[in-house]
């Protein structure tokens, strides 16, 4: 499939390249990320090879033990506490480089997104700071093993968007040499697409989506106590976790353990569920997702 989309989209491939390797591979395959940010350069592709660079890296992707601390650290920050960005943004470099360099990943996110002048729109209070981005950069010598500082610095210096950024962070924290495996649902294809692409890019599974949210909220006191559109939008994103978010091996620690825990968590409780509730409502969509694909068959086959 990626050598199809090449041959009809070079550059939205290499982008989509670049953003896997950032979000879902991240510090599992620091080499790839270095690789793929180089390739966004025409100039590299060619005197590389482009099809051997392609192929090589989607290789190493699919094996690599994975990492999605980059998007966890994104999501929660721009979502759940953006007022950060313009607290950040009123503070000297000095200020900002120290955030950078302290434990919390969350504030360190932050900085480093306002030296970089990478923020949601509406806190775009003050232009890149490039003095502050060399120093970071400089600041990652030493806090990990070379490899990471070099695709620390690739994201850093030449980010695809925040979640460069994100990966710029997470590369300094401390992970378990084992990897950890997810439960893997049972892998399905509808229409072409996997199952929980299908519901996020297809208008028939967005209806799925709304239909097995209504089925659910009858099930469950704590989803029919939500507005509609609440209820819905928190099925969707539970059942993005429980079936699109699972990782064949991870990197696992206690700081990756909690950003992946609040990431999972905050995607159900931005939408008004408690912790609890939120806990409950994926276990009851585990259970049922056998019935949602049942769902999103039917709606195609009565598109037919």
């Amino acid at each position: 499939m990626s050598l199809a989309l090449h041959r009809l989209d070079r550059r939205y491939v290499w982008r989509a390249i670049s953003t896997i390797a950032v979000e879902d591979v991240g510090i599992g395959a620091a080499d790839a990320v270095l690789w793929a940010t180089a390739a966004q350069r025409a100039g590299f592709r060619k005197a590389v090879g482009e099809l051997p660079l392609l192929i090589a890296l989607i290789r190493r992707m699919a094996t690599a033990v994975k990492s999605r601390s980059a998007i966890e650290l994104a999501f929660v920050t721009d979502t759940g506490e953006p007022e950060m960005f313009r607290l950040f943004g009123g503070m000297t470099t000095g200020q900002l480089l120290d955030r950078f360099a302290g434990s919390d990943p969350y504030e360190a996110y932050a900085a480093l997104s306002v030296l970089r002048g990478i923020v949601p729109k509406a806190y775009r209070i003050r232009p890149p700071d490039q003095r502050g981005v060399a120093a970071a950069g400089e600041m990652l010598t030493g806090q990990m093993d070379p490899a990471l500082v070099r695709a620390a610095r690739a994201a850093l210096y030449n980010p695809l968007d925040e979640m460069s950024l994100g990966f710029a962070v997470a590369a300094r924290l401390p992970h378990d040499d084992n990897a950890h495996q997810d439960i893997m649902p049972e892998s399905r294809l509808i229409d072409g697409y996997p199952a929980e692409t299908f519901d996020q890019h297809e208008r028939l599974g967005r209806q799925a989506i709304d239909h097995f949210a209504k089925s659910l909220s009858r099930r469950s006191p704590a989803l029919a106590a939500l507005p509609a559109g609440k209820a819905r939008a928190a099925v969707a994103d539970a059942v993005f976790v429980v079936e699109g978010q699972c990782l064949d091996r991870w990197l696992g620690g206690p700081d990756f353990d909690r950003l992946r825990g609040e990431a999972d968590g905050y995607s159900l409780t931005r939408h008004g569920l408690s912790a609890e509730a939120g806990r409950e409502v994926r276990q009851l969509i585990r259970s049922s997702l056998a019935d949602l694909h049942a769902t999103r068959c039917m709606m195609v086959a009565d598109a037919e």
